[in-house]
Parts: C-alpha cells; sequence; structure tokens
C-alpha cells in the first residue's frame, strides 16, 4: 500500500460518502455480514449532523430501504460513531443507551452488533452493524467477523483515498505545465508591453535602453524572489513590486499597504496571482496602450478563529475608455486561461473568494484568501 495523503483536501470525509450511489464494493460487504453472521439486516450507516444514510443495506423494510437514511432517532450507529468503540446489544428493548429508540419499532431492532467504520486518517464516520428483528447473544466469533469485514472496508476507504491523492497530483502536474507554457508566452508579451511603454517616453535610444534592460531584468528578479525565497518567505510588498516594477510608469501604479511576511509555499502562489493580475492590465487594462490608466492597490491582513489568517488585496483599475470596448475586450480574457488560472489560484489553492466589478471606469478586482503563518526569522 502507498503512503497516504498529507494534504488535506484530497483526504477522505463522511462528506464523500453521504448521499452517494450503492456500491459493488460496500454491497459485498453488507451481504457478506448477513451470511456469515446470519442475521436478517447488515448495514454501512455513514452519519451526518441529524440523520444516518446507508451506504449499503441488506434486509431493511421496502420504505428505509428506498429512502436509504433514517433520522438519529432511529440510530444506534450515532453510539458507535459517538464512542469510538464497538456497540453490543443483545436486548434493545432492556438496554438502557437504547431501549427508547425509535428503531426498534419502526425498523424491527431487537438486537445490535456494530463496529466504527474509521477514515484513513482515523476519524470515525459510521458503523457496520448486524442486526436481528429477535434478541440474540452475540458471540466473539460474530464480533470478530464484524471486525475482519470492517478491515476489508477501510482497504477500499484507503485505495480511494489514494486514487484522489493521485488524481490530485495529475491535475496539478497539467496545472502546472499549462501555467509554464501560460508563462512563456506571457513573457514574450510582457517584453513587448514594456517596449512599448518605454518607446512612448520619447527619450533617445541611448537614455532608453538601460532602463530598457533594467525593466527587462525586474521579470528575472521575480522569479528569484518567489521560487527561491529563504526560510522565512517574503514580504508581499517585495513580491508585488517585483511583479509591477515593469510597468510602473511614474505615478500610474499606487500601491498601500502593511509589511505583511508571506510564507515560501503562498509567496509562489501569490507571485503567479499578481504575475497575471498585471499582466492583464498591461495587455487588456489601465496600462493598454492607448488607455492612460492608473492602478491603486492596496492590502490587509485579517485573523479569526473561523478562519485563520487571511489577507485582503484590492486592485482598481482607472482607464479612460468606454465601457463596451472594455466589457467586450476584458470579457473575453475573462473567460480564458488568465481567469480560469486566478479562480484556481484564489479559490482552490488558497480558498479564497474573488468579486470582480467592471464599470465604465475600469475594474475593481478584490480576493480575499487564506495564508499560512510563516517560519520564524
Amino acid at each position: 500500500m502507498g503512503a497516504l495523503p498529507t494534504d488535506p483536501a484530497v483526504r477522505l470525509t463522511a462528506a464523500d460518502l453521504l448521499d452517494t450511489e450503492p456500491e459493488v464494493a460496500f454491497d459485498r460487504i453488507t451481504r457478506l455480514a448477513a451470511r456469515i453472521i446470519g442475521v436478517p439486516v447488515s448495514l454501512v450507516s455513514i452519519l451526518d449532523t441529524d440523520r444516518q444514510f446507508f451506504k449499503s443495506q441488506v434486509g431493511l423494510p421496502e420504505i428505509w430501504a428506498e429512502r436509504r437514511q433514517t433520522p438519529l432517532s432511529h440510530s444506534f450507529c450515532q453510539h458507535v460513531v459517538a464512542s469510538g468503540e464497538p456497540l453490543v446489544v443483545d436486548d434493545a428493548r432492556s438496554h438502557p443507551l437504547v431501549r427508547d429508540n425509535l428503531a426498534i419499532d419502526e425498523l424491527g431492532v431487537e438486537a445490535y452488533l456494530g463496529v466504527p467504520i474509521r477514515t484513513p486518517d482515523g476519524d470515525v464516520i459510521g458503523s457496520l452493524c448486524a442486526i436481528d428483528h429477535t434478541p440474540r447473544q452475540w458471540t466473539a466469533d460474530d464480533r470478530s467477523a464484524v471486525e475482519d469485514l470492517v478491515a476489508m472496508l477501510g482497504t477500499e476507504l484507503v485505495l480511494r483515498e489514494e486514487v484522489r491523492f493521485r488524481r490530485e497530483a495529475e491535475e496539478q502536474a497539467q496545472l502546472l505545465s499549462h501555467e509554464m507554457t501560460h508563462r512563456v508566452k506571457n513573457s514574450l508579451a510582457a517584453v513587448q508591453a514594456i517596449v512599448s511603454l518605454s518607446l512612448r517616453s520619447k527619450q533617445s535610444a541611448e537614455a532608453i535602453c538601460p532602463v530598457l534592460l533594467e525593466r527587462l531584468g525586474s521579470l528575472a528578479k521575480t522569479q528569484s524572489l518567489v521560487m527561491e525565497s529563504d526560510g522565512r518567505g517574503a514580504l508581499f510588498a517585495a513580491i508585488l513590486a517585483s511583479e509591477i516594477q515593469p510597468y510602473d510608469v511614474g505615478a500610474r501604479i499606487r500601491v498601500q499597504g502593511p509589511d505583511i511576511w508571506i510564507a515560501p509555499g503562498d509567496a509562489v502562489t501569490i507571485g503567479m496571482i499578481l504575475h497575471e493580475l498585471a499582466m492583464n492590465a498591461a495587455k487588456y487594462g489601465a496600462l493598454a496602450p492607448g488607455r492612460e490608466g492608473t492602478i491603486d492597490i492596496d492590502w490587509q491582513e485579517s485573523r479569526s478563529e473561523e478562519e485563520g489568517r487571511r489577507l485582503r488585496l484590492t486592485w482598481r483599475e482607472t482607464a479612460r475608455f468606454q465601457a463596451s470596448a472594455t466589457l467586450e475586450t476584458d470579457g473575453a480574457e475573462a473567460s480564458g486561461f488568465g481567469s480560469q488560472l486566478l479562480d484556481k489560484l484564489i479559490v482552490r489553492q488558497l480558498a479564497g473568494r474573488i468579486d470582480r466589478d467592471w464599470s465604465d471606469r475600469g475594474l475593481v478586482f478584490t480576493a480575499d484568501f487564506a495564508i499560512s503563518e510563516p517560519k520564524s526569522a
């Protein structure tokens, strides 16, 4: 068996099994439980906040088999999940924990043997249970059989998590490959934009040359700053400066915000985000040829118990052009890879939110996303 995923985004949870279709792997487990132990009913029950969902079932009354769930008022399995231990009930009507449970009369649960189902990282999400319609003394062999079947089910869950992890890794690799191709194309576009901005200054070639070389060099410095951070990371302002420096013509770009340290892993993603925003501004927005626009950039950090450490970025572009032209040109870009990449980076990788507000004056782009704690200096 391969190593388990460490990324919380790919770990299996109860939510991944709730309200899903029946599957052969689970149905095989419940059929074996009913056959080996000799019971009329066997369930793979997954617990939600207010109900239990039957991922698989054998022998339930038709109405409950069709619904594939019951409220917790009809659940013995909730006690297995709550304790994380097997629950053995020989006679439900006299058992102090469940004697008032509605499943006794409505589902015919007179005897119950349930063993917890755990995800690969140890969370209890449900129960595999055997149910009899008459009181019964469960034997050690009965319990051992259910535990063996739960172990088989655990192997299935591990495989599912590993498949998800590998699929996620493949998607990330494809995204990286696409991004590298995209960035090569953008680098060429960046060179063209930088040359265009430099030539518009109407200076002599001798005066333009060193400035032009400095702007082109800043593209390389951006990559070094983002990709080769020290153990602590980098300041957000420094990442931003590296990305916008090639386009900063006088007072057309204004920035304001506190010193915020960004962890190395987040710095790479944030550098990509700022790179896309600057490139779009140079190609389609306030810095595009003929638009004579300005950009105001500000950022703030926040913290809360619910969402942790977050950064709010506001990117305001103001340009002198008609709204119809803006929406026609920028609308096309909004559906392109650059916009899709921003959504993936901010929403998916940084658990963030995006708001784009277009008007005849330009664009207000607001992003709020999670950032990790930086390492100590």
